[in-house]
């Protein structure tokens, strides 16, 4: 298993909250547009970042609650590599047309629906090699 590990380093006043279960994960070069509607991570290992591979079956840990991805939009993958930009979607993905930025996520075990974010949050991406 390759792991890539990111942690959260802000989050916008607008990022978290509203109806939709969605979290927008940005790099820390985010414009103070993109900054004030996102969550901020930065990559432990910025190689790594280039290389993440995301796919249907894979994890995310989002501290210690893991998540399943269900579905894995064609964008989703190259926007993380290069700006450590992805949709987080904690929902059934065939409920309307599918993000192609997004990955969909399912709780694993004891996971809740939709999980916890904080500055010093760890995001780890689990790719099944």
């Amino acid at each position: 298993m390759i792991t890539t590990q990111a942690t959260v380093t802000a989050i916008g006043k607008q990022a978290l909250g509203h109806a939709d279960p969605i979290v927008v994960l940005f790099g820390p070069d985010a414009t103070a547009q993109i900054a004030a509607i996102a969550v901020l991570q930065r990559f432990t290992d910025s190689q790594a970042q280039q290389q993440l591979t995301v796919a249907v079956g894979d994890t995310i840990k989002i501290d210690a609650a893991s998540y399943t991805i269900t579905y894995a939009g064609q964008a989703a993958q190259a926007n993380l590599r290069s700006l450590g930009h992805v949709a987080l979607v904690f929902s059934d993905t065939a409920q309307g047309d599918r993000l192609q930025n997004g990955l969909y996520l399912h709780p694993l075990g004891q996971a809740p629906q939709y999980p916890v974010f904080r500055e010093g949050t760890t995001i780890t991406y689990m790719h099944q090699a």
